[in-house]
């Protein structure tokens, strides 16, 4: 499976953004994963949540992009949520340090997990694959 960055909708609940990411998120990805997040969060002036739960792979480019995208929204006040069980990751994260500021649960709150697109909803970037 080629690895692909997918944004699948925006949360109706509380207006933040939800990124949902499969398969790997390396060198070539990363950038996607940057401007997708930046647009996301209209440069940092509102929270999103990062769902890597179904991500085999994440090279130090995608962890920086993460912890870039976490400080800038810090400063706002706002936050980037993570959300992954996967051992390989979570070790990343704790080694990294990133862990320490970043928020990352085992799984999306109830009012987070996907539901359709509504019509003339915030535009989120397209996917990218």
């Amino acid at each position: 499976m080629p690895p692909t960055v997918l944004a699948l909708l925006a949360d109706r609940h509380d207006g933040r953004p939800v990124l949902t990411v499969r398969g790997e998120l390396d060198v070539g990805t990363a950038p996607a994963l940057r401007t997708w997040l930046r647009a996301a969060t209209r440069n940092g002036s509102r929270s999103a949540v990062v769902d890597l739960s179904a991500v085999t792979f994440m090279a130090v480019a995608a962890l920086h992009v993460l912890r870039d995208e976490h400080e800038r929204l810090a400063k706002g006040g706002h936050r980037l949520t993570i959300v992954t069980q996967n051992p390989q990751l979570l070790a990343l994260f704790e080694l990294a340090a990133v862990g320490r500021g970043l928020v990352v649960v085992p799984a999306r709150p109830p009012e987070l997990v996907p539901r359709l697109p509504v019509p003339g909803g915030d535009e989120l970037p397209p996917a990218v694959s």
